[in-house]
């Protein structure tokens, strides 16, 4: 089952209540009502309570509170979360150097989804991670709106050509928040990290990574050293491309189809943007108020 931007909210609670009858639509009501004084916070749709309340294991108080937190990330970090365009050229070179693509467990039901990245230039002059985040932001909320919940998010990051030019481009402060963000604001059940061909340059980002997350998103990460191909202890051949030795097509096309469904819905980063950037410098202006 997939969905669109015009799926009604009854079609798309009841196949998500298919697939999880612990979601109650007196649930999402409930938690919708916990925040609606809350002036800091956007319009949320109703398939957004639903990914938030799924990602928190349905714990209502717990979503609350982490629906608080991804907002206040997005406007902490306004340029990866409120300029979110597919046709943007620091998109277009993205996609021309990492090769980011969705593999197709999704349409198993609720099974775990399977993102696969790794270079396709490794010229460090190509490479930006704040494209990067956006790309990853853009297909976070595609796969919600596309195919629903599901019982885990793996990522899976060949290194390959990876080396300390790319590295020294970290953007330290950014690349903090967006740890953060994945350790509280998440609207999706992040289940691991593996990474292939885990060499030395790998190990001086795990140094940074490890400054700034807690224990809980470090034990969701695995490296893998160069070479192994123990990464099919944890996922199967058939949820990756040829290229790590997978039974799947080749990354390019994978990545190829991201970007193309990205573009499809277009329209819907465009507006989304606008809601957040009204609703932050709403925010802001109700700030200044309070410090005159």
């Amino acid at each position: 089952m997939t969905y669109s931007s015009s799926t009604p909210f009854s079609e798309y609670l009841q196949v998500e209540q298919s697939k999880y009858p612990e979601l109650k639509l007196d649930d999402i009501q409930k938690l919708k009502e916990s925040l609606e004084d809350d002036e800091n916070l956007p319009p949320i749709s109703d398939k957004k309570y639903l990914a938030f309340l799924h990602s928190c294991h349905f714990d209502i108080e717990l979503a609350r509170k982490t629906i608080q937190r991804c907002y206040r990330f997005h406007f902490r970090i306004p340029k990866v979360f409120c300029e979110l365009d597919p046709l943007d050229d620091d998109i277009e070179l993205s996609y021309n150097c990492l090769s980011i693509g969705q593999m197709p467990t999704v349409n198993t039901d609720k099974n775990d989804r399977v993102l696969f990245m790794m270079f396709q230039d490794t010229d460090h002059e190509m490479f930006e991670y704040l494209p990067l985040f956006k790309y990853l932001t853009m297909w976070m909320n595609y796969t919600l709106l596309k195919y629903g919940t599901c019982d885990g998010m793996v990522i899976v990051v060949d290194t390959k050509g990876l080396g300390w030019r790319h590295i020294a481009k970290i953007p330290i402060g950014i690349a903090g928040k967006m740890l953060k963000f994945l350790e509280v604001g998440l609207p999706v059940r992040l289940k691991a990290v593996h990474v292939l061909n885990a060499g030395s340059a790998t190990q001086m980002i795990m140094k940074m990574v490890t400054r700034f997350a807690n224990q809980e998103l470090l034990d969701k990460i695995t490296l893998h050293p160069v070479g192994s191909d123990d990464i099919f202890n944890y996922v199967s051949r058939n949820e990756l491309p040829a290229e790590v030795g997978g039974s799947l097509k080749s990354h390019t096309f994978f990545n190829d189809e991201l970007y193309n469904d990205l573009i499809d819905i277009r329209d819907d980063f465009l507006e989304q943007n606008e809601i957040l950037n009204n609703q932050m410098m709403y925010v802001n202006q109700r700030h200044d108020e309070d410090d005159e």
